[in-house]
This record gives structure tokens, sequence and C-alpha cells, in this order.
């Protein structure tokens, strides 16, 4: 599994519309409701950090609910 990174997503915009990613880093931030969530990721390789939404359609999101501040992960989407 290849990781893109953040500064990729900044610097090379047009090649990523309509296509699957994956990349990893650290949550800086998160918020939840009951049925979707914002995560604000970061990986250290730009000074902007990428924000993955999330919904209760995900097996997992319960677990990702959970996530802390600092904690490291991989999102595809």
């Amino acid at each position: 599994m290849e990781l893109t990174s953040v500064r990729s997503f900044f610097r090379d915009r047009e090649q990523y519309i309509g296509k699957e990613v994956v990349t990893g880093g650290w949550v800086r931030s998160i918020r939840a409701s009951k049925t979707f969530g914002f995560i604000v990721v970061n990986d250290g390789t730009f000074f902007e950090p990428v924000q993955v939404v999330y919904s209760n359609v995900l097996e997992n999101f319960d677990d990702v609910e959970k996530l802390n501040v600092g904690a490291a992960i991989i999102v595809t989407g």
C-alpha cells in the first residue's frame, strides 16, 4: 500500500479528483456527531492538514469515534 502525502494533495490537486487514495498521519482534531464526523490529519509534509469526513456507514464507525488527538491513522477514500 502506497501512502499519498498531504503535500501531494495540495500541490497536485487535479490529479486526485474522483480517485480513491490512501494517506496516513496523526489526528490533530476530531469532531463527531451521531451519524458523521470530521478528522483533521497531518503527516508532517505540509503546513496545511487534510480534513477527513466519515459517516456511520463504516464498519468501524464506533472505533473511529473513539480516536484521540495524536493517534496515528491510515485513511482510504
